[in-house]
């Protein structure tokens, strides 16, 4: 599992590299397709057979994901006590 979501976490890294020499890049876009991605409606024999599966499940790959980037917490205003908040010091680096 560890693979799966650092490959999702080096994804989103070089897109947001791109975006931010975009002139306009529609971040709210961007995000919002991301994680209709991963939208998806668990029945309990899915998340049953998930749990052997290489990926952490949709929800974990879009909010566990995200929340590692300022862009994502800026674009949105997400701040320390918001639900999607993550201290700099607990998000993961890639690269």
């Amino acid at each position: 599992m560890t693979g799966e979501t650092c490959a999702d976490m080096a994804g989103i890294k070089v897109v947001l590299r791109i975006a931010a020499e975009k002139e306009n890049f529609d971040y709210d876009a961007f995000f919002r397709a991301y994680a209709d991605i991963w939208l998806t409606k668990e029945t309990l024999q899915s998340v049953y057979t998930s749990i052997n599966d290489e990926h952490a499940m949709g929800y974990l790959r879009v909010n566990c994901t995200l929340q590692q980037y300022d862009e994502f917490l800026n674009f949105y205003g997400i701040t320390e006590g918001d639900g999607m908040y993550l201290a700099p010091e607990d998000r993961v680096n890639i690269w």
